[in-house]
């Protein structure tokens, strides 16, 4: 991921929160991405109107192309780790 596509992606995903990681999955030659964001304040308002629960600090989970929620991971489930090796810049999201 170069870094032009994550500041775009970083773009289309602020009226809802701060991208923290991204997640991507290959399955049968298909990849499924999937961002992992901070909910900005008035989203999580809007997300609580509609009857989901989203306690504080907890992050939502949005399906890359079609920027839909689809989930919510709770505030006690820490980040992924850092490599052992440091920064990978094929693979790790650059540092914000």
């Amino acid at each position: 991921m170069t870094e032009r596509v994550l500041d775009r992606e970083r773009l289309a995903c602020f009226p809802m929160g701060d991208i923290e990681f991204v997640v991507e999955s290959l399955r049968r030659d298909r990849i499924d991405k999937w961002f992992v964001l901070r909910p900005h304040r008035e989203f999580a308002m809007k997300y609580r109107a509609q009857g989901a629960l989203l306690p504080p600090g907890s992050r939502i989970v949005v399906e890359a192309q079609t920027f839909e929620p689809v989930g919510v991971l709770a505030a006690d489930i820490p980040p992924p780790a850092r490599p052992a090796a440091g920064y990978n810049p094929y693979f790790d999201v650059p540092p914000t």
